[in-house]
């Protein structure tokens, strides 16, 4: 409950009193709530796009992304000390995980600089692009 509570005081301190329900999903995927909060990765993957893995690859962490792992893009923050990326995603569009990726060379740069190698797009959210 410490989570819904979160939300509801984050929305109300940002919208006056009005108090909402927003699932984790929601709030990550329409509140811009923090600098370095970004609805978009690269200009290719945008909130609430539905996208498939199409090249397995193992985050920062070590956990591995199958091929064929689908979910919803919430959102990216960027963590600029480490060259981190924390990639908020939702299989349920209720609740959020993370997928963690680091900008060098020795890490995760490959899939940062060439994500239509990783990921399909398979319906786009609610930024339209051609």
């Amino acid at each position: 409950m410490k989570e819904s509570f979160a939300v509801k005081k984050v929305i109300s301190e940002n919208k006056g009193e009005k108090m909402e329900n927003l699932s984790q999903y929601e709030f990550e995927s329409t509140q811009q709530n923090t600098n370095n909060k970004k609805f978009r990765f690269r200009e290719y993957l945008y909130s609430g796009d539905y996208v498939e893995v199409i090249k397995e690859f193992k985050d920062y962490y070590g956990f591995t992304h199958q091929v064929g792992e689908k979910f919803y893009f919430a959102c990216v923050y960027f963590l600029p000390y480490e060259d981190g990326y924390t990639l908020f995603i939702s299989k349920d569009k209720i609740n959020i995980s993370n997928i963690f990726l680091q900008d060098r060379a020795e890490t995760q740069k490959e899939i940062c600089y060439n994500l239509k190698e990783y990921f399909k797009v398979i319906e786009q959210g609610r930024f339209k692009r051609d």
